[in-house]
């Protein structure tokens, strides 16, 4: 019987051995997950330890690992911010509400993709702690500064019809250097929406529509302009026309005229100077279809015969 009890409490002994053992082997070692970074803690202490991705061994019992995300990580504005999921590197937090320049209420929807600088894990560590604290302390705390007051810088109409882009370049250019001083790279910034009081849409939008009108009234307008100045600058070119034409005419006339002047001048001088081409006229004028003359009529009625001036006639002797 004692023998029997002596080799339970001898079993008893060595399977809670095994146990101790089995557990100080489990707690020896831990897994990092692909695309994050562990940093090792003892009683505390930042150990300055950095374990990679795979399994890694660890003192037993006395260090613990902080998970780190060197995966890109997204901070998102929403109306329910109860939708965070930080196991899959998204925090989700409520937008901001803040003013225009000119006092008009506004609520501010954005979203920022970073992440997190592996070499500066262990001053992140040491200065702010895990990664949520590092969204809440360094992301969550400067966004909501800046989307509180660069909004502020500008009109509510501004913001409302197109200066959108505008501002998420001034949102990112400022955010980029805060984040990079606490360990964080941002990789994009997005200005998703900006929602304005329902009563101040409504004010925009009748405005824009009493502006489409007067610009449609205006367009008719200098249409029309522009029909009647067609209308005019036709009519001075058919006129113009008309009058380079009645001018081309009468300089043609004047031309023919001049030329026929000019002929009658030079036969004048020519009957002046050659009294026989008067003769050779009369003679030409009474040749027979044969081209020939035999008589002729004198002006006292009286039939006298002329000489044959034909080529033929002016070689006869």
């Amino acid at each position: 019987m004692k023998k029997r009890l002596g080799l339970v409490g001898i079993l008893i002994v060595a399977g809670v051995v095994l146990l101790f053992a089995f557990i100080v082997f489990m707690s020896s070692y831990t897994q990092i997950d692909f695309g994050k970074v562990g940093m090792v803690t003892r009683f505390g202490r930042i150990t300055g330890q950095i374990m990679e991705p795979g399994l890694n061994w660890k003192a037993p019992f006395v260090d613990r690992v902080i998970i780190y995300r060197t995966q890109e990580i997204v901070y998102i504005t929403e109306e329910q911010a109860g939708q965070t999921d930080r196991k899959a590197g998204t925090y989700v937090d409520y937008p901001t509400d803040t003013t225009t320049a000119d006092g008009q209420q506004i609520s501010v929807k954005y979203s920022v993709r970073f992440r997190i600088d592996s070499t500066k894990i262990t001053r992140i560590a040491n200065e702010i702690g895990d990664e949520e604290a590092l969204v809440d302390k360094v992301v969550t705390f400067h966004t909501r500064i800046l989307s509180r007051n660069i909004p502020k810088e500008y009109e509510a109409l501004d913001l409302y019809t197109g200066k959108i882009q505008e501002v998420q370049i001034e949102f990112e250019n400022q955010l980029r250097p805060l984040l990079a001083a606490k360990g964080v790279i941002l990789e994009a910034f997005g200005l998703r929406q900006i929602e304005f009081q329902e009563d101040y849409v409504q004010a925009i939008e009748q405005k824009q529509i009493e502006a489409e009108n007067v610009q449609t009234e205006q367009n008719r307008a200098d249409q029309a302009k522009w029909r009647a100045q067609s209308a005019i600058e036709e009519a001075k070119g058919e006129a113009q026309a008309t009058i380079e034409n009645a001018r081309g005419n009468a300089e043609k006339i004047k031309l023919i005229a001049e030329a026929e002047a000019e002929s009658i001048l030079l036969k004048g001088e020519a009957l002046a100077t050659y009294p026989e081409i008067i003769q050779l006229e009369f003679v030409n004028a009474l040749k027979d279809p044969d081209g020939k003359v035999s008589w002729g009529i004198m002006p006292q009625g009286g039939i006298l015969p002329f000489l044959d001036v034909t080529p033929e006639g002016m070689q006869q002797p």
